[in-house]
């Protein structure tokens, strides 16, 4: 595809100011020109070029001589070649462009503010440091790179009151920094977790482990289906199927291929932990359901706090101080959303359970951890188990008195001892939220 040019020759002041004169057209030009100028004045020259790229400029009064120049290329890189040709300098302001020396451009920067919307202020502040340090590089060996980067650092501040940030500088880095900040501070996507927290018995959870009640053919999941249909009279009758196979004993789906119409296959384990609660073999602690932002983290705790006291001992006194920690089953995510759907988690659970220690009267807490990072789709449930956790206990009864005498007390008191493992397992279910979507929500 050819090029069209176009071909001004200036022998004189008077040509340039013709040239001026003829390039006042409808159409702003961004083919390349071929341009001769011979000794003429630099204003005329750039004016008659910005012009032709549609382009207002605005002169400092300082702004004087004559240019010869003898090229080829687009108006506005012209323009530009005749700036840095003279030593002058380009700032936009608004719709025009202020011609002025490099001594004068300085004085022209000035305080520009972006309210944020949604993003971290903070975040983008970097983004926009890190913007800045690229704009203007450092080209003289490593001694120079920590100056510029404090020196973009400084000129990007975070106004908490106001949820703003400052930027100081001229109006083209500021419309370069504002179209970089406005591209940042998007909505994030927001995803919803929901989590089923059941503790089992230890035997209970064995035998639930080798009795998982897989189907034993693959079934569609509960979903409506729309059928179209032409009877012998070339009539279309359309008519509506529900499907429904799933319920709410079922804490999870793993899928597997698709049928015929398109729609997946599921696999459905379980529906036990109804009947081991009702025959006292588990409980379900919780079920809280939180949405979060992606990539912040959503904590779910479910406790309390638990004094623990610490002694101090000096020459003259003993201090007691009590802390409080946390006990209970504390489960953290920060999930993070892709473009293709699916949604990986980084997931902490951590079970603690205080125990009294009579002899120094004080807790010990035994704790169970659980650190994984899985991906999942839009949907889909996981399950974090093996979080086992062991129990003995000894209780004395006795007669008063006669239980404490020697020897013969054993016959007037009784020990009883007992041993119990219990299993905690976290169902936990993440789906991904539609743009603008609900509010954040807690439900515990």
């Amino acid at each position: 595809m050819g090029i069209r040019r176009q071909s001004f020759f200036l022998g004189s002041l008077a040509a340039v100011i013709a040239l001026g004169s003829f390039l006042v057209s409808p159409f702003a030009s961004a083919s390349p020109v071929q341009v001769q100028v011979e000794g003429g004045e630099v204003r005329d020259v750039m004016m008659s070029l910005a012009r032709m790229k549609g382009m207002s400029l605005i002169f400092d009064e300082d702004i004087s001589g004559q240019v010869t120049i003898s090229a080829s290329a687009e108006p506005e890189q012209l323009l530009r070649q005749v700036a840095a040709l003279k030593g002058l300098v380009l700032v936009q302001e608004e719709n025009a462009y202020l011609v002025t020396l490099p001594s004068k451009a300085a004085a022209l920067k000035r305080v520009h503010v972006y309210p944020v919307r949604h993003a971290d202020p903070y975040e983008l502040a970097r983004a926009a440091s890190l913007s800045l340090m690229a704009e203007h590089p450092a080209h003289d060996g490593k001694e120079k790179e920590m100056p510029a980067a404090e020196e973009a650092k400084g000129r990007i501040l975070v106004d908490s009151a106001t949820n703003s940030l400052l930027l100081y500088g001229d109006a083209a880095e500021a419309q370069r920094t504002m179209s970089l900040l406005r591209e940042l501070d998007v909505e994030p996507r927001q995803v919803s977790l929901e989590a089923k927290v059941v503790a089992i018995s230890k035997d209970a959870a064995k035998q639930l482990g080798v009795e998982w009640q897989w189907s034993s053919l693959p079934r569609y999941p509960e979903h409506s289906e729309i059928y179209r249909h032409k009877g012998t009279n070339r009539e279309e009758k359309e008519y509506e199927i529900h499907r429904s196979t799933g319920g709410e004993g079922v804490p999870g789906i793993i899928q597997f291929g698709r049928g015929p119409e398109g729609i997946p296959f599921e696999f459905y384990y379980g529906a036990k932990l109804n009947a081991l609660v009702s025959d006292g073999k588990a409980r379900i602690l919780a079920r809280p359901n939180i949405t979060t932002l992606q990539g912040r983290e959503a904590v779910i705790n479910i406790g309390g706090e638990v004094p623990v006291p610490t002694q101090t001992v000096n020459e003259t006194s003993t201090t007691t101080t009590f802390s409080y920690r946390q006990a209970g089953i504390i489960l953290r995510c920060r999930p993070r959303l892709h473009d293709d759907g699916r949604i990986t988690a980084e997931v902490h659970t951590e079970v603690s359970s205080p125990l009294y220690v009579a002899d120094i009267k004080a807790y010990r807490f035994q704790n169970r951890r659980a650190d994984t990072t899985v991906s999942l789709q839009d949907g889909e449930t996981m399950v974090i188990g093996g979080l086992i956790g062991s129990e003995e206990s000894r209780t004395m009864s006795k007669i008063p008195f006669l239980g404490d005498l020697p020897i013969l007390g054993n016959f007037f008191r009784s020990l009883k001892k007992s041993h119990s493992e219990s299993e905690v397992m976290i169902f936990l279910t993440a789906h991904a939220l539609p743009d603008g979507g609900a509010e954040a929500s807690t439900r515990m």
